[in-house]
């Protein structure tokens, strides 16, 4: 438990009163969860062993005694692995495991594991004052994982030491809070001196300030639809860095793109030359942060990896990264790499010191890689959550808990352990085996009550698959300590990566609930996908963690959808909708009937669609950029384009960050003429700013309704059972969404002026209409569905 302080009662585990460990092991020698896993499994066996033969033998006891010291009241409790309730005395023992070779078990002393000494210490003290001055004798029994030996150390109990080692550590809290207050008193006074004014008063930025402020007094959560140029990162992070200052917090602001937290680098940088004392991280992925020419995280193949902890402490480098306010990726790079340490576990380490970190969704949101440093416990109320686009955190939501396992991959490693003449691997065909007969189960559904059908949804029988993956499971930690005893190096494992594959399937298989689908697609590869068609449940129990969470984007539209599918509803959410900071003016939209861009009638619209961009590109050089619901659309419509005299730039898939710049220097060039080909939901039609003249109008060629699939008719069919909203909750909201934030490209400031045809006749029907944001109609003729889209088109040019 982390330590609570309520006035003057502090209450907190045995654990929060030990110091860190020296040197603990890295992860990737002996990945989590195995290593947690198998601590536990060879803790209970001894456990066990004890109880069948010890009746006297308890296990698990807890334990809690309050003590006062400098004005403050200590509540301690922890839970002792084993006791021995004797007539005289009071036997208790503390089981750790370890994985160490021959030469070092062999050389295996407690004083190596202060820690594990200081706990069984603690809890000695902590039961006699329990039991009233009882005789206490403790032990620490050290398990060696890498082949279940077992020594039992006697560790000597002396009543005064102990008290005077936990009265040092309640010295150390006490003083650890005191100087909290103090520096929190000094925070105050600083942020006194601070200019938290912006370049320029928008009323609609005020309005979201003062709800996010709100929102943070008053411990809730909060939804914010705002239109670009409404300045919605300046308006959530200056509230949060006065409310977290002012309040012990910290601020975890996350992106589903890292191209989204420049702004944030540019909103902070100017406070933090003002020298305000916030630790700003931004963090990278680790394949990003990977100094090493290989990414392979390893300590036996990476030498940043190589004795990453006791390297890292003595090179003293976390602290003078906190030397600094600013700490970018490449600072971290550079400093990690000049020592030969790896990046990105320095700034995990340094995150756990900062006031405010940037990040990606993952982070915080992905089940297998959030980061459990800071978010493991339910409780982390002492962190602000602020979500940027947050748009994108429905279709990641569902990613993150919708699984799949491959019938082909488990049938390729059946055949590879079944090759090895070894007993680890004999082990691991049997899991595989038992995970293949379930496929095979899956086959005859197939063939007996789908015949004619690819996909077919059917019901899991849920402790089959349990005990196929517990086979497995068991099997691959004796296949991890094989490794390990062989030091055997295998840069990419198959059978490590079937492990969490696996492990995260019957994780999600055992979630009951409607909203997790199971589904076989039989093709060849035979896969087996759970489809997650609501992840709000999941989401909002992540968020009630947080003191408070703003969720904000351009494109929140309509706002009661993304409260549901983001999990806000559950938590009581307040919505805040604005309106543009921008003249209406300054934009005209013009809906273009008449075209259907449904597939069976795309081919012969192609030369029509082109024909209306090469018109309206005629009126007014410029840059323009037209958007598709897919590449394929893109291109067939480009064949017809050959009249166009703007030099054509077209997106193409997978494109490179370096490429993107490129594009985007080339628009920037004043006096030349560009029509950019790009698709929507892409990387130039969201998290982009096309200031100034880099674009003068934009085309949106059809709703970007999702490709209908097996996946999204599933979620077709569950919202239509809850909401009665099937094609709304399935295609069109998640379409409409990327027609907004495709149209939002063209106005970022309030000097920009440009025109938008929206092309298809759906664009007129009531039910899209209805979810075009309702600031484009602000002022009478703004918005216009019209054939003589030239008319309209030279009607505001001359205007403008």
């Amino acid at each position: 438990m982390a330590i609570k302080v309520e006035q003057s009662h502090i209450r907190l585990s045995v654990r929060d009163l030990l110091l860190p460990a020296a040197h603990p092991q890295m992860l990737s020698s002996f990945p989590l969860p195995q290593r947690g896993l198998l601590g536990r499994q060879a803790q209970e066996k001894v456990q066990t062993q004890k109880n069948r033969r010890f009746g006297l033998f308890h296990s698990e006891r807890h334990v809690s005694h309050s003590y006062d010291f400098m004005g403050y009241t200590f509540t301690v409790q922890g839970r002792i692995d084993g006791l021995y309730e004797l007539k005289n005395r009071v036997e208790i023992e503390e089981i750790k495991s370890v994985i160490l070779n021959a030469a070092e078990w062999k050389k295996l002393r407690p004083a190596l594991y202060p820690h594990f000494m200081e706990q069984v210490l603690f809890y000695a003290y902590l039961l006699q004052d329990e039991l009233k001055g009882v005789e206490i004798k403790t032990y620490l029994i050290l398990i060696n994982l890498i082949n279940d030996a077992r020594r039992t150390f006697t560790i000597p109990y002396k009543r005064p030491q102990v008290e005077l080692l936990l009265q040092q550590r309640f010295t150390r809290i006490i003083q650890h809070i005191r100087q909290e207050a103090a520096a929190l008193e000094e925070k105050k006074r600083a942020l006194a001196s601070i200019d938290f004014s912006l370049p320029e008063s928008r009323p609609q930025q005020q309005d979201m300030m003062n709800a996010v402020r709100d929102a943070f007094e008053s411990a809730g959560h909060l939804l914010i639809s705002a239109p670009t140029g409404t300045g919605k990162t300046a308006a959530a992070l200056i509230p949060a860095i006065r409310f977290a200052y002012l309040n012990n917090k910290r601020i975890f602001f996350v992106t589903s793109k890292t191209s989204q937290q420049n702004i944030v680098h540019e909103t902070v940088l100017p406070l933090l030359e003002q020298g305000l004392e916030l630790k700003t991280l931004f963090l990278r992925a680790s394949e990003k942060m990977c100094a090493h020419s290989v990414y392979f995280c390893h300590e036996a193949f990476c030498p940043y990896a190589n004795n990453y902890r006791e390297r890292l402490d003595q090179s003293n480098l976390v602290a003078e990264l906190l030397d600094e306010t600013l700490l970018t990726p490449e600072l971290i790079f550079e400093k990690g790499r000049a020592l030969t340490l790896c990046p990105f576990e320095v700034s995990l380490d340094v995150s756990l010191h900062c006031d405010l970190v940037v990040g990606d969704y993952n982070y915080v949101f992905d089940p297998g890689v959030y980061l459990r440093r800071l978010f493991q416990r339910r409780d982390y109320s002492d962190w602000l959550l602020i979500i940027d686009e947050a748009h994108n955190l429905y279709d990641r939501g569902m990613a993150y808990l919708s699984p799949e396992i491959k019938q082909h991959t488990i049938r390729a490693l059946l055949e590879q352990a079944e090759g090895k003449k070894n007993k680890v691997y004999e082990g691991m065909a049997k899991g595989l085996r038992a995970l293949s007969n379930l496929f095979e189960k899956l086959d005859l559904e197939g063939v007996t009550e789908h015949e004619t059908q690819q996909y077919f949804t059917t019901q899991l029988h849920v402790q089959a698959w349990q005990d196929a993956f517990d086979l497995y499971e068991a099997a691959f930690i004796k296949y991890l300590i094989y490794k390990v005893r062989r030091k055997i190096i295998r840069m990419e494992d198959p059978f490590e990566d079937l492990y969490y594959r696996a492990r995260r399937f019957v994780q999600v298989a055992r979630i009951r609930d409607e909203a997790f689908v199971p589904f076989y697609n039989a093709a060849e590869e035979g896969i087996l996908k759970i489809q997650c068609c609501d992840p709000s449940h999941y989401l909002s129990q992540r968020l009630e963690g947080f003191h408070s969470a703003i969720a904000m984007s351009a494109t929140l539209d309509p706002l009661p959808f993304y409260r549901d599918v983001l999990g806000f509803e559950s938590l009581d959410a307040g919505v805040l909708a604005l309106d543009s900071p921008f003249p209406a003016s300054n934009r005209k939209v013009i809906i273009v009937p008449g075209i259907s861009t449904r597939y069976k009638d795309r081919m012969q619209n192609y030369p029509k669609i082109a024909q209306i961009i090469e018109d309206v590109v005629a009126q007014k050089a410029g840059n323009y950029l037209a958007f598709f619901p897919s590449y394929e659309f893109m291109q067939n419509v480009n064949l017809f384009l050959g009249r166009v005299k703007s030099e054509k730039i077209m997106q193409t898939p997978g494109m490179a960050e370096a490429e993107r710049d490129d594009i985007l220097n080339r628009l920037r060039q004043a006096g030349k003429a560009h029509l950019l080909l790009a698709v929507m939901g892409g990387v130039f039609s969201e998290g982009v700013d096309y200031h100034g003249r880099m674009a003068d109008g934009v085309f949106v060629v059809s709703p970007a309704l999702p490709k209908i699939s097996f996946e999204r008719e599933l979620l077709r069919a569950y919202y239509e059972h809850k909401r009665e909203s099937g094609m709304q909750y399935a295609y069109i909201f998640p379409g409409m969404n990327k027609v907004i934030q495709a149209v939002g490209r063209l106005i970022r400031a309030a000097s920009d002026k440009g025109v938008v045809l929206l092309i298809g006749e759906r664009f007129s029907d009531e039910l899209f209409m209805d979810l075009l944001p309702a600031y484009w109609f602000k002022q009478s003729g703004n918005v216009v569905v019209s054939k003589a889209y030239l008319t309209e088109v030279k009607k505001f040019w001359q205007n403008n």
